[in-house]
């Protein structure tokens, strides 16, 4: 009997397998036409023979089905000739299954089955008598598409002894190789993934388009240190605001900058170092102040920074103008009293 241990081991260790593929969705309805070879006990007395019969089956859970197969062969006697002289018998053999179906990939699937099969021996007969047992299926299935498949599997079922019985009846444990082809009722469960349009936007109806007040500023004009003026606006909170939208100058970043060089942050402004000019030294005068740029023209430049005098005024100038930052001037002053002196 090592042939059922072995069954049942590989029917344990399917169940560790990794499950691919799609099931049949519950009240799937499977039919089949079923070919068999069977290989009989050597205590039956029949020689191994072929078989056809069908099969039907109804899925109650996704992997999981009954079904009942039935096949007739007429197998040889082994000792013939047997009763009235002949020399064959018919066998039907009945097979009530829970099949199992495990998904091996997107087609292929493992067979494992277990339920009762039941030998029906017609007359003539002389052997032992009808009775059934626990049986078993290994098998594979492969689907072509969604309503066609091919199963191939081996089968066994197990007949106890009865002594008592009109032909005594020994212990047989029949086998058989089986193929057949199946037609699916139903299509196998699916989940499908639909893709839904974005919900439309809200819908905004403008009836009229109103400017946003400009904020609140007064202007102010600021001389830069290219000898342009331009105006801006300052805040009651002292915000200053550029631009015709009046943007903060704060909101608008690091990148904005007004146009020209200027001495803010330059090493010899703040360290208070003279300004050399047309080989005149000309010194911090005063604090810084605002200038009107018509006032004043361009003359010079110092280390990169422009410098400026009155517009009216001849060289050698007493004073120089150096931007500090926009709008605000630092006075420089030498003294030409004395170098018209020497």
């Amino acid at each position: 009997m090592k042939g059922r241990f072995i069954v049942a081991i590989m029917a344990a260790a399917a169940l560790f397998l990794p499950e691919l593929a799609e099931a049949q969705s519950p009240g799937s309805i499977e039919l089949g036409a079923v070919g068999r070879f069977g290989v009989y006990d050597s205590e039956v007395g029949l020689e191994n023979a072929p078989a056809i019969g069908g099969r039907a089956g109804v899925f109650f859970l996704p992997n999981l089905s009954l079904e009942l197969d039935w096949t007739y062969a007429e197998p040889d006697l082994t000792d013939p000739p047997g009763w009235q002289d002949r020399e064959f018998i018919r066998h039907e053999l009945f097979q009530g299954r829970v099949l199992y179906t495990h998904w091996l990939g997107e087609s292929a699937g493992l067979l494992l089955g277990a339920g009762y099969s039941y030998d029906q021996y017609s007359t003539p007969r002389r052997i032992g008598s009808r009775g059934g047992g626990p049986g078993g299926l290994l098998g594979l299935r492969y689907r072509f598409n969604d309503r066609f498949s091919a199963r191939v599997e081996g089968t066994g079922y197990y007949v106890s002894e009865d002594q008592d019985a009109f032909i005594p009846r020994p212990e047989t444990l029949n086998l058989g190789v089986q193929a057949g082809l199946s037609l699916m009722l139903r299509d196998r469960e699916r989940i499908v993934e639909v893709e839904l349009p974005a919900p439309p936007p809200d819908t905004v109806v403008v009836t009229e388009e109103v400017e946003r007040p400009l904020p609140e500023g007064t202007p102010t004009q600021l001389c830069l240190a290219t000898g342009e003026t331009v105006t801006v606006y300052i805040t009651a909170q002292g915000d200053t605001l550029v631009g015709e939208r009046r943007v903060d100058v704060r909101d608008l970043g690091p990148g904005v900058a007004f146009a020209g060089e200027y001495a803010e942050g330059r090493s010899w402004f703040v360290n208070d170092e003279p300004v050399m000019f047309e080989d005149l030294e000309y010194v911090r005068s005063g604090g810084e102040i605002s200038l009107d740029c018509p006032s004043i023209r361009q003359v010079g430049e110092f280390m990169g920074v422009p410098l400026f005098a009155d517009a009216t005024a001849e060289s050698p100038y007493e004073t120089l103008y150096v931007p500090v930052r926009p709008g605000v001037w630092q006075a420089y002053q030498t003294d030409l009293a004395a170098v018209r002196g020497n």
